[in-house]
């Protein structure tokens, strides 16, 4: 009887932990749909909501553009607006449309004449739509005029960007800009070029164009930076999934990559893309051959194998680290252990990027020691809370446990940044290189072939370090466009076309 009873406990027991377990799976669940679920509908920000704490609010005021009032019209006062005018460009012409009255207007009523003595400017912004043209390219040949034999004489070809394309530089770089830089895929553009100018292009000969200039003008651009980048002692690196649809020994379903990294040099300023069929680290060993320095990343492991070689150092990102108890703070099903455990280390995290805040435009030697002096305590109290609280979260499970681990796993890495004050505390320059990409997904969806995807690599190169450089995209494409395929022709050096190089007059 007694045995009978111990094996009924046992069981009960055994039953018990198994129902707790699947308690805890099912709230996993339950805050994994949560999450997936805004994910897909939610606004995708940093921000929380008002009564939780943030580290990327700021306070924001509306901009107007002001028109100087006629006084003479003022007849109900003016609400005054909040904020600063903004200010007219000075980089706009200004095109002088003068509005007069009427000569018979101007004899005053006691029969004098009125005389001018002052005039009111108000201002509107106006645009004059995109106009296709046709470039006619004339060359001259010239014979003997006796007819004595000789060879005729005829004009040297221009220097096309495409050879045997009818595009120019600025059509070509028009369209890479509106697609990669606007999101407007290509088949928009071209049933926009026939609605609206009567120009017949189909979206294969827009796709052939882009592949076509990128194989042919900026992939040895993107080659050269290459060298560069790995020359260089900081990089920040990410990645981003991506669709291809004719992929070899892939479903068309199946995920592909487009890689990024940012050179944090200030010399040499610069943003690559590669695509990569794949998310495994040997594209890491790839992209990062010969590189030495800090290497800033999220928490993916396919860094480790290059971040374990000597003479490079592995960084952690802080928003990443905050991310997931983010998440938990927006859920609607989350529990109130794992909020409150969520609302205190966002708040210590916060603190740090106060810091970071008013230590923005600092020399590095004083970033360095005001981190020293006032983030490392932060970071120590960090430490503590976390192996204080670490066994209650693993106990609590689902996402808050999932929170935990990360940042403990990350934390050594977290801490890196205190020792050299030009190193950032987070890996948001990479996301934010990422982020036209993703939002031109939404809009082209997919590549078509493993060549579109590496084309799209390169414009998207070309593009991210025109800006990064504060370069106009369009200028500087127009520019590189107009100017390769003659330096092609000289054999000369591409140094100068690189975007920290770059004159444009």
């Amino acid at each position: 009887m007694k045995k009978e009873l111990e094996s009924l406990q046992n069981l009960a027991a055994k039953q018990t932990g198994t129902i707790v377990e699947q308690a805890k799976t099912i709230r996993y669940l339950e805050e994994k749909i949560d999450y997936l679920i805004r994910q897909k509908y939610d606004v995708k920000s940093e921000k929380l909501t008002s009564n939780q704490p943030s580290l990327f609010d700021e306070p924001t005021q509306e901009e107007y553009v002001a028109q100087e009032d006629d006084p003479q019209e003022i007849v109900i006062p003016v609400h005054k607006r909040k904020g600063k005018s903004r200010s007219l460009p000075d980089h706009l012409p200004h095109i002088r449309i003068e509005h007069d009255i009427d000569d018979k207007d101007k004899i005053c009523s006691c029969g004098c004449a009125m005389r001018y003595f002052k005039e009111i400017i108000s201002h509107q912004y106006d645009v004059e739509p995109a106009q296709f043209r046709i470039i006619d390219n004339v060359r001259f040949a010239y014979t003997c005029s006796k007819g004595c034999g000789a060879k005729p004489i005829t004009a040297p070809r221009f220097n096309a960007v495409l050879p045997k394309a009818q595009v120019t530089p600025s059509l070509l770089a028009t369209i890479g800009v509106q697609k990669f830089e606007d999101g407007l895929p290509l088949v928009r553009q071209a049933k926009i070029y026939k609605q609206r100018f009567n120009v017949q292009f189909s979206d294969t000969t827009l796709s052939n164009w882009m592949i076509g200039a990128s194989k042919l003008r900026l992939s040895p651009l993107v080659a050269l930076m290459d060298t560069y980048m790995k020359q260089s002692s900081y990089i920040q690196a990410d990645e981003t999934t991506f669709q291809v649809l004719n992929e070899e020994k892939k479903k068309a379903t199946a995920k592909s990559y487009l890689w990024i990294r940012v050179n944090k040099d200030e010399t040499k300023k610069m943003v690559l893309l590669h695509y990569s069929s794949n998310r495994a680290s040997s594209t890491v060993t790839t992209l990062l051959d010969g590189f030495n320095g800090y290497l800033q990343t999220d928490g993916y492991a396919g860094y480790n194998i290059k971040a374990k070689e000597a003479g490079v150092t592995h960084l952690g990102c802080w928003a990443h680290g905050r991310r997931r108890f983010a998440d938990i703070l927006k859920s609607t099903i989350s529990d109130k252990q794992s909020q409150s455990l969520s609302k205190e280390i966002i708040a210590l995290i916060a603190k740090l990027y106060k810091i970071e805040k008013e230590i923005k435009e600092d020399p590095l030697e004083i970033k360095q020691q005001t981190r020293e002096d006032k983030s490392k305590p932060i970071i120590d109290e960090i430490e503590c809370w976390l192996e204080h609280n670490l066994a209650l979260a693993n106990q609590t499970g689902g996402a808050i446990k999932t929170a935990f681990n990360y940042l403990y796993r990350q934390f050594p890495k977290l801490c890196v940044y205190l020792e050299n004050g030009k190193l950032n505390i987070d890996n948001n320059q990479a996301e934010n290189h990422i982020r036209p990409i993703a939002v031109g997904r939404k809009n082209w969806l997919f590549a078509t072939s493993t060549k579109g995807a590496t084309a799209l690599a390169n414009w998207y190169s070309i593009i991210e370090s025109a800006k990064i450089n504060k370069l106009d995209p369009f200028t500087y494409l127009k520019h590189i466009f107009t100017e390769l395929p003659l330096y092609e022709k000289e054999n000369r050096s591409l140094e100068p076309l690189l975007p920290w190089n770059i004159v444009i007059k």
